[in-house]
Parts: C-alpha cells; sequence; structure tokens
C-alpha cells in the first residue's frame, strides 16, 4: 500500500520533471485579443481573462483588449469571465516561440448564472481548475457510450465499484454518495438503494461526479456526488427514437433473456413564445427476464391492481418519463421545470435494503423461491420528482439561483401482488421445504430395514407465501438559493446559500402478517385478531434538515483556493421529541437524558447541528500543470429506522428481539484528505494522479438492550449507537488521449483498502456475541473492499475525411469498454476431516476473517452503429446498431464458496452449511440450499439488436 506522505513526495517528483522540461525554454510567445459584446459589438471592460492552469491573467482595459506576454510554447485554454455575459473558453490555444497568437472573444448575453460556461473548440482531455477529483460527462460523449442509465455512466469513472448494492465511492457504503437531478435530492431515504428515480441517459445534459473535494454547497452525502442535469429543448423541433431487443432470431437463444429497451425523445419550442419556452421530453421502456432460468407466470403488484400485463409483462421492468420545460423570460433571467417519473416491477429483493443494516454482496434473485416465483416478494418502486429552478443575474457583481424540489417514492413489497392479509386463514402459508416426488432413498439397501430419504435441493415447495410485506414512502419539499458574488477586482467569487428539506416518512414493515388473522377450525370456529403479523415495524415521522454555506474562490495569478464552511441542521421530529418525553415510551434512560443535553429548543422542534469545513487548493507548478489540495467534513444523517423502529404508543412489537430506535443518533462523518496532480500534456492528452485518506466516524452498531412493555414486563430488544470506525485509503490515475478527431481512448486505474470493525450494524452485535468486547478494537478488512478497480474505453468516430481502403466511415460509430475489479473478499475454510460418509468437512478460519480475494471480475463492451442520414448537416438518419454485453462471456463469481475462491461448480467441496448435491454426500444430515444458485454468476453474454431514428 502507498501511503499518502510517499504519495505526496512522487507528484512533487513528478512536478519537478515536468518543471524542468517545460519550463526550460529560452523563447516565449504572447496571447493577445479583445473581448467585445456580440450583440452591439462594444468593447467589455474589466472582464477577467486568464490562461487556465498558468499563473497568467488580465483585465481587459477600456477598449476591451488584453496582452498577455512571457507564455511559454504549448496548447492552452484560454478563460473569460464576467457576470451577466457568463463564461467563455476557447481551448486548444497554441502559442509559438516568438510569435503573438490573436484571439478574439464574442460575449452573448447570458441567460444563467455564471457557472454555465460556453467552450469553444474540442473539450479538454482534463480540467485544470478544479482541486479535486471531479468529471464532467457531457451527453455527446454519452451519446457513443454503451450505457442506459445515469449509473451505468458513474460507473465507468476512478474511484466508483458497482455492486449488486449500488455504486460505491473510494470505499464507502452505497447510501453515503449524494444524488442530485436539477438541483434537487434524488435519493429514496428509506429504501438505501441510491437512486431513487430513474434516469435514462438520453435525458442528460450532463453528469458532474465528484468523488474527492466536493464544494461546501454539498451536504448530504459522506463519499461523493453525482450531480445529474436533464437536457433542454433547442429551437427547433427534434425527435429521436430507438428500439432494441434480443431475441429478433432465435428467442431461446443463450445470449437472449427476452428483453425489450424502447425510447422516445422530442423537444420542440411551444407556439407563439418567440421561442423563449421549450419543452423537452423522453420516455423510456426496458422489459427483462433476466438470465435466470425460472420466472413467475405473472408479476402482480398491490399498487397497481388493474391491467398488470401492461406495466409488468416481464420478470423486470423499468419504465422512466422526463419532462423539462425551459422559460427564457429575458437575457440574465431563466425558470425551468422539471419532472422525473420511474416505476420499477421486478423481484430483486435489492430493492430494499435497510443501509448499513441487512447483510451486503448478496445478489437478489429469490432463488430459494425459485419452483414458484408466483409466490415471491414482488417489489413495485414509484417514484416522482419534481423540480423549479430560477436562475436570476440581478447585476454585474451578483447572481442568484432559487430551486424547489419535491421527491415522492414509494416502495411496495408484496406476496406478488396479495392484498395485506385476508380476513380468515384456510391454509397453510409458512414456507417450508419438503421432500416431493419421486421420493429418492438414501440407504436402500440397508440391512437394518430402516431407511432415508434425499432431503432434495432445499428449496420452498410446500404452496406457501413470501412472509415480507413492507410499505413505505417519503415525501421531501425542499427550498434551496444560492447567491454569487463577484467584486470587481476578479479575485474573489464568493457564493452562499441555505437549504430546506421537509420531509414526512412512514414505513411498515411486517413479517408473516397473517399471523393474528382468525383461523378457520371446521369452518364454525375463528380466534380472534390479535396482532400485526409476528412482527412488526410501524410509524410515521416528520424530521426537518437543512443547511448554510459560505465559499469563497480565491484567483489569484494561478492559484485557485475554495474555503468554505457548512453548517448542517437537522431535527429529528414531533414523533421523536414527544418519545423522549414521555416516560411511559420505551426510550433507554441514558439516551433521554443525551437527547435533551446535545439538542436545542426552537420553533417547538429539538434541533442538533455540526460544522463541516471545506478546503481546496490548485496551483500551477508549470504550463498545463497543476498540483491540488482538499480537505473536507462530510456527513450522512443515518437511516430513520435506526431512529424510530419500536417508539410508536400504538404499534407495538413484543417479539423477541425486536428493535427499537434511538432518537439521538448522530450522523456518520467523513474527514478527507487528498492530494493530486493534474497535466495537459498536449491539447490532446491528459492525466491526474491523486491519492486520498478517508476517516470514517460513527457509524451505526447495533446492541441489545432491556427495555419494560407497557405491562412492566423486561422485555430484550435491538438498539443502535454511533461507534464504529473505517478508514479508506487509495490511489487513481486516470488519462485522456485523443487522435485527431475520430478516435478517443480513456482509462483509469484505483488501489484502494477498507478496514474498519464491521461491515454492518447486525454484524457488531454478532461479532461481541461471539469474540466479546475486545471485537470492538479489531479492525479488519471491509466484505466491500476490493483493492484494484480498471477502467479502459475507446471511441471511434469517423467522418467523411477519414477513409479506410477507399470507404467513406461517416456514420459509422464504435465504442469498447473493458472493466477489471478485485473480486470480493471471503473468509478462507480448512478442510479438518470427513464425516461418516466421507464428506469433507471443513472450519472456518476466523484469524483470517476477509483475508482472502475471490476470482475478479472482468467486463467488456461492444456497441457499433451504422447511421444513413437523410441530412448530414443536422445529423437526421435511420441508425442501425450491435451491442453486445459481457463481450468475453466472463464468469463473474457474485456467491463465493469460501472453500475454494470461486462460485460454486458441481463436484466442489462446500462448507458444512451448505447442501452439498452430490449424491454420495446428499444424505438426511443435509441442510441448506443447493449450492447451484444461477445468480451465482453475473449475466453472461447478451446481444441485442437495435433500429433507432432521428429528425
Amino acid at each position: 500500500m502507498i501511503s499518502t506522505g510517499k504519495m505526496r513526495a512522487l507528484l512533487l517528483s513528478i512536478a519537478f520533471v515536468f518543471s524542468t522540461a517545460l519550463w526550460a525554454q529560452d523563447e516565449t510567445g504572447s496571447i493577445k485579443g479583445q473581448v467585445i459584446d456580440a450583440e452591439t459589438g462594444e468593447p467589455i471592460f474589466q472582464a477577467g481573462v486568464r490562461v487556465v492552469g498558468t499563473y497568467f491573467a488580465q483585465v481587459t482595459s477600456f477598449s476591451g483588449q488584453f496582452n498577455i506576454e512571457d507564455v511559454p510554447p504549448g496548447d492552452y485554454s484560454v478563460k473569460v469571465e464576467i457576470l451577466g455575459y457568463g463564461t467563455q473558453q476557447i481551448n486548444g490555444v497554441t502559442v509559438t516561440a516568438g510569435e503573438e497568437t490573436e484571439i478574439n472573444f464574442r460575449m452573448e448575453g447570458s441567460r444563467d448564472v455564471l457557472e454555465e460556461v460556453t467552450v469553444i473548440g474540442q473539450k479538454n482531455q482534463v480540467d485544470l481548475e478544479v482541486a479535486g477529483s471531479e468529471i464532467t460527462i457531457r451527453q455527446t460523449e454519452i451519446s457513443q457510450m454503451n450505457v442506459r442509465d445515469v449509473q451505468e455512466v458513474v460507473a465507468m469513472q476512478a474511484g466508483i465499484t458497482k455492486t449488486q448494492d449500488g455504486l460505491q465511492i473510494r470505499g464507502a457504503r452505497v447510501y453515503e454518495t449524494e444524488y442530485i437531478v436539477d438541483g434537487i435530492s434524488a435519493q429514496d431515504p428509506l429504501a438505501g438503494t441510491g437512486f431513487g428515480v430513474n434516469v435514462a441517459s438520453s435525458s442528460v445534459s450532463s453528469i458532474d461526479v465528484i468523488t474527492g473535494g466536493a464544494g461546501a454547497e454539498f451536504g448530504g452525502g459522506s463519499s461523493g456526488v453525482i450531480n445529474t442535469k436533464i437536457r433542454e429543448a433547442g429551437d427547433k423541433f427534434a425527435i429521436s427514437g430507438r428500439f432494441q431487443t434480443d431475441h429478433l432470431f432465435d428467442p431461446n437463444a443463450a445470449t437472449s433473456f427476452n428483453t425489450d429497451i424502447a425510447e422516445l425523445t422530442f423537444g420542440f419550442p411551444i407556439p407563439g413564445t418567440d421561442k423563449k419556452v421549450t419543452m423537452f421530453n423522453n420516455v423510456t421502456m426496458n422489459l427483462t427476464d433476466e438470465y435466470f432460468p425460472n420466472q413467475a407466470s405473472q408479476l402482480q403488484s398491490s399498487l397497481f391492481t388493474g391491467n398488470p400485463e401492461l406495466w409488468a409483462p416481464r420478470q423486470t421492468n423499468a419504465w422512466t418519463h422526463t419532462l423539462k420545460l425551459a422559460w427564457a423570460v429575458r437575457p440574465g433571467t431563466k425558470i425551468t421545470l422539471t419532472n422525473q417519473h420511474s416505476l420499477n416491477i421486478n423481484q430483486n429483493t435489492r430493492s430494499l435494503q435497510i443501509v448499513g443494516f441487512d447483510a451486503i454482496l448478496t445478489p437478489g434473485y429469490q432463488y430459494e423461491r425459485s419452483n414458484n416465483l408466483d409466490n415471491a416478494t414482488t417489489y413495485t418502486h414509484h417514484s416522482n420528482l419534481t423540480a423549479i429552478n430560477i436562475n436570476q443575474i440581478l447585476s454585474k457583481q451578483w447572481g442568484l439561483n432559487v430551486s424547489l424540489g419535491r421527491l415522492f417514492t414509494n416502495l411496495r413489497a408484496d406476496a406478488n401482488g396479495r392484498e395485506f392479509r385476508t380476513p380468515t386463514v384456510d391454509r397453510i402459508l409458512d414456507e417450508d421445504n419438503i421432500i416431493t416426488y419421486p421420493v429418492g432413498v438414501f440407504n436402500p439397501d440397508d440391512p437394518s430395514g430402516i431407511f432415508f430419504v434425499r432431503p432434495g435441493d432445499g428449496l420452498v415447495n410446500n404452496g406457501g407465501i413470501t412472509p415480507t410485506w413492507h410499505d413505505h414512502y417519503a415525501e421531501e419539499y425542499t427550498i434551496r438559493a444560492k447567491a454569487h458574488w463577484i467584486p470587481e477586482s476578479k479575485v474573489h467569487e464568493v457564493s452562499m446559500g441555505i437549504e430546506n428539506v421537509f420531509n414526512e416518512y412512514q414505513w411498515v414493515d411486517v413479517t408473516r402478517p397473517w399471523v393474528g388473522a382468525p383461523i378457520i377450525i371446521n369452518d364454525t370456529l375463528t380466534t380472534p385478531s390479535i396482532s400485526i403479523g409476528s412482527s412488526n415495524d410501524i410509524w410515521k415521522v416528520n424530521p426537518v434538515r437543512g443547511g448554510i454555506f459560505v465559499q469563497d474562490k480565491i484567483t489569484y495569478k494561478g492559484i485557485i483556493a475554495s474555503i468554505g464552511v457548512r453548517m448542517n441542521y437537522w431535527a429529528p421530529g414531533k414523533f421523536a421529541d414527544d418519545a423522549v418525553a414521555d416516560p411511559n415510551a420505551p426510550v433507554i434512560d441514558q439516551v433521554r437524558e443525551d437527547y435533551m443535553d446535545k439538542t436545542v429548543g426552537f420553533a417547538g422542534l429539538r434541533w442538533k447541528a455540526r460544522l463541516l469545513p471545506r478546503i481546496n487548493v490548485s496551483f500551477p507548478v508549470t504550463a498545463n500543470n497543476v498540483l491540488y489540495f482538499n480537505y473536507g467534513h462530510s456527513m450522512r444523517l443515518p437511516h430513520p429506522r435506526f431512529m424510530y423502529a419500536g417508539l410508536d404508543p400504538v404499534y407495538q412489537d413484543r417479539s423477541f428481539l425486536s428493535f427499537l430506535g434511538n432518537p439521538d443518533l448522530d450522523p456518520e462523518v467523513n474527514v478527507s484528505y487528498e492530494v493530486g496532480y493534474k497535466a495537459a500534456v498536449t491539447k490532446n492528452f491528459g492525466f491526474t494522479v491523486a491519492a486520498y485518506n478517508n476517516n470514517r466516524f460513527d457509524y451505526i452498531v447495533s446492541r441489545r438492550v432491556i427495555v419494560e412493555d407497557q405491562t412492566g414486563r423486561p422485555v430484550t430488544k435491538t438498539m443502535y449507537i454511533n461507534q464504529d470506525y473505517a478508514k479508506v485509503v487509495g490511489v487513481e490515475l486516470g488519462a485522456n488521449y485523443r487522435i485527431g478527431k475520430h478516435f478517443r481512448v480513456f482509462g483509469n486505474v484505483s488501489y484502494q483498502q477498507a478496514r474498519g470493525k464491521s461491515n454492518s450494524a447486525r454484524e457488531s452485535s454478532l461479532q461481541i456475541e461471539q469474540n466479546g468486547e475486545v471485537a470492538l478494537t479489531r479492525e479488519q478488512f471491509l466484505a466491500w473492499d476490493r483493492p484494484w478497480n480498471v477502467n479502459l474505453g475507446t471511441v471511434f468516430a469517423p467522418d467523411s475525411t477519414m477513409r479506410i481502403l477507399g470507404m467513406n466511415l461517416n456514420g459509422f460509430e464504435a465504442f469498447l469498454q473493458f472493466g477489471y475489479s478485485s473480486g470480493f473478499r471471503y473468509t478462507p475454510q480448512e478442510k479438518i476431516g470427513e464425516n461418516d460418509l466421507g464428506r469433507p468437512e471443513y472450519e472456518v478460519l476466523n484469524d483470517q476473517y476477509l483475508q482472502e480475494r475471490a476470482t475478479p471480475w472482468i467486463t467488456s463492451d461492444l456497441k457499433l452503429s451504422y447511421t444513413l442520414f437523410t441530412d448530414k448537416k443536422s445529423g437526421s438518419g435511420l441508425t442501425f446498431s450491435l451491442e453486445v454485453r459481457n463481450l468475453l462471456d466472463w464468469n463473474n463469481a457474485q456467491i463465493i464458496n469460501p472453500v475454494t475462491g470461486r462460485a460454486y461448480e458441481y463436484g466442489d467441496d462446500v462448507p458444512n452449511t451448505w447442501r452439498d448435491p452430490r449424491p454420495q454426500y446428499n444424505g438426511p444430515q443435509e441442510s441448506g440450499v443447493d449450492p447451484r444458485n444461477p445468480a451465482r454468476y453475473l449475466a453472461p453474454r447478451q446481444i441485442l439488436y437495435g433500429i433507432g431514428f432521428r429528425f
């Protein structure tokens, strides 16, 4: 492992090499020009002009002119900034020794606040002005990739790993990322799956991925930020669409999962508005039966009772609709309205995960119920996000952005559409594993005359239904305002803002809901209803959270420093306040005392707050070579279930080890450091290297406590406290290379180590039971630690100027992606002997907990397309495509056999807790489930054929 100190020394060494090579120039050149108003032709006075990635900067004279001298030869970007006109940047400006390079800027009145940048020329291969790990991917790049949604785009970036649970940024848990769509949080705060709404890749204008050095305006996540901006329509009517299928020729082919993908996108200016009001629309449908052999005959949802064949014709069904209205009221004033709607119906158990609590890295396929998926758990996730953004330039020094938003998400999990419970129960509903015909006899020749049958595969098969019934909704209203101030000196850019989020959460989680319903006995006698399931967790709360921030971006002679601070504040809400104040509520006395000591009463609620400092600094060491450093605190509030479970005075779960919330929980905090180096070697090649150290505190752990119920009897419950810790260190290298106009290569390599005390709140209590309190001080590898992650991609997009063997390749595009990541960590097992049947027996090596790594993942995707143009100037035409996912058909293991370190293959030895399917060992003492779960591997190769149009 490379330490932060060694990494810093390496970066300084690289800087010295570039300094020697690039500054050893005897002759220099200059850049001169003029900045004028594009509409009036008048010169613009006091516009800030600077050469990006250098110390060279000037302010324009009364005639709008500038002349920057003594610039070393090379390729540069030159930027002009002035409030009221926005920002314009010219890339690929070449300076030659002994010569003057002339460029001129024609600035148009801006309809947006300062952040909108107009770029002239090809995109820079590295952003030299950002003092952190941040990358922006725009629609032109996304359209060339083999991606379907925002998460697939983000997964190809440095430091990001995609697992069954979602996206992990730099070794953090999936829920620690802040997801934003058009200024509003898009994360379901209760499901824990990252995105609360799905965003199709073709609906995106740009995606900002920040994995290190996020500014003070971001305060909802502790690992990184994924900031998505939705497209707007242009000033002309445009429409496009596509359809893809993998069963065009042979629906039974191994490469077919019965997948159909359809999309329609259109935009236009509203008639009668002089093109000032535009509307953008996107509708996407993604239907598939996945790669598993069994499916339900028909998915049903109790949220959508009519026409299930319409909304859920396959095993996995995803629908999205995006709408965006944009109104350019006048120069300097713009209003947009975004509505993002998504619906998912599937049987993937990862749709609902209690963040930081559930076991991780488990596929969502319900293998135990695969004999009859019509009785399995079906998940319906319905979400809607609405965002209104008002951008207003107040003067040459002041700009304002106001965002108003509503996010609504609803997740229902039921027994494939069955109601909560029937009025009476007249059959066995509990799932069970029973021996089915034909019965296999294990010892047919036993002379004792006592015979045993083989136990089978262990899958449920008695006609029972899933015991899961869950429903939650989250409704969030957001008010956010951000102001910019740029004094005439142009040295400072001050931003400040406030954000308030008003929430309503309702949670209903019931296990075996039929328990407590009247049971029919001989059609005459019924038992009274006495409970809500065998266990339950029910509450409805109204917490409030918000933040105030201020940040000053200082630009002085090439040095860019952002110094900011954010204060997050939150109130657990009246529900928690009342529980703490009620002496009869099941709240631990110490929790009551701490809650009152650590909160402040205001506006009828109890409040907490935390300061989060942020510092980002970058400075050029040579022309186009920049060192940067950032330091910051960030936080994530705990999952509401950890705070509110079991506190409702009406709905009390009296089952053994039921859950008890802790309203005094503090947020989980990350203190991060990063040092990096960025270099634009040429206008076509750039790279970044960074080292980071993230220290995470106050992760949630579970403990068993004894409280008195309403009758005064002592009851054991599971409660949560802040105690766990994790540390993640890593190194990242990213590079982009452009060959002419037709060929682009990008790649990144990262190495990290994630260590901590436990992997989840549940695991922490189990460790104490097994190893005592000493478990609290033991640091170990975390289960999601996968040290190596490599992403490589190439785009080939020739035009009419490029010919191969005389052929015109205009309209042809190719995208190839390759990925490598370390396999999952596991605890090895050692053979200790054999049982009476000769089956090998194994012992867990607890002293090597999670120290072994399974077989690595290798991913590869290919996309080929060809467009028959009807209008080459506008790009209109008909497109044919071929998409191959998992091109190499690599077996990527996601359920690891700890005996072999790979996914199970028939004939492998298995742990004692697994059923061994080999006939000679499959005796009556075998338990567990047959290990041949088809989800033990990721999806095999899939081939999709597509057709699309654009006009």
